[in-house]
């Protein structure tokens, strides 16, 4: 009996165990590793030597990082919160009972940029923003250097951000909107409220943890945007990272052979990562008591 028992009770943990040995060779122990590389200055050959927290006090007297973080605070400002408050328009205008029959038509169509590849969508972004044969500067008569001159570059990524994200927002407020019973809004119709102030006074606060969850996932991902740019502007890029994000930091660290520090940059972004995790949970959290 006490052997059925072990074996009932073991099968399970042997179904877990390939998952958690690729867990831990892939992903726990290059993470602890890279935690404790954090701490030494490492060329990638050779002995590591010591440094403590050095590497941080570096990253934090270094123009390049903050270069980097304000690129990555500018894209989130432009880029992600006028996708969020135009995702949420048109979540409203293919939830709205004048979408009709078209909705089943509208969402996939919404949804596509999300779903088009990164590379494709970039090279079709440089055919439209082409200095000179570029659909945009052929329609103008003009050589706009959407593509070479930092403070364009900057913008062209902010449109190519927008316009891929806005599928995915769509759906994270489509869905919140289905929650919201109809049977509110109309009772609150018969009482005599406008579409505004059903609007105002009823989807929007029931909209609130949707909102929440988009902001911080917003944010979360401003700080991983790497492939977007990186594609887009290509050969373009400047070394001064005037446009960069915060992930080319990383990159352009370990490509010098500066492992140390790229390391403790990457530590500096799962900190900023984590401290907005836990606004969300405490947020959510508060709101459900």
């Amino acid at each position: 009996m006490n052997r059925y028992k072990l074996k009932k009770t073991a099968v399970p943990y042997l179904f877990l165990l390939p998952f958690m040995v690729i867990y831990l060779l892939f992903f726990l122990w290059p993470a602890l590793y890279s935690l404790g590389l954090s701490f030494f200055k490492y060329s990638g050959y050779g002995a590591a030597k010591w440094v403590g927290l050095q590497n941080y006090k570096n990253l934090f007297h270094y123009d390049t990082m903050w270069k980097c973080l304000g690129n990555t605070v500018f894209y989130f400002i432009f880029s992600f919160i006028p996708t969020m408050a135009f995702s949420f328009l048109l979540a409203l205008a293919v939830k709205s009972k004048s979408a009709g029959k078209m909705r089943s038509i509208y969402k996939p169509l919404i949804f596509l940029p999300q779903i088009c590849a990164v590379v494709a969508s970039s090279l079709c972004f440089k055919i439209i923003f082409g200095e000179r044969v570029g659909v945009i500067n052929q329609i103008l008569g003009k050589t706009i250097p959407f593509l070479t001159d930092p403070a364009w570059m900057r913008w062209t990524v902010v449109v190519l951000l927008s316009w891929r994200g806005i599928g995915w927002y769509f759906i994270i407020y489509l869905s919140g909107l289905t929650t919201i019973g109809e049977d509110i809004t109309e009772a609150a119709s018969i009482d005599g409220a406008s579409g505004l102030q059903n609007l105002w006074h009823i989807i929007l606060p029931m909209m609130k943890p949707t909102f929440m969850v988009a902001f911080i996932t917003n944010a979360i991902g401003s700080f991983k945007i790497y492939t977007e740019p990186n594609l887009l502007l290509a050969q373009n890029y400047d070394p001064s990272m005037k446009v960069a994000p915060y992930i080319n930091l990383i990159i352009n660290s370990m490509s010098g052979g500066q492992f140390g520090m790229a390391s403790a940059a990457g530590w500096i972004l799962v900190a900023v990562i984590l401290v907005l995790t836990l606004v969300q949970l405490k947020v959510l959290g508060g709101d459900e008591e």
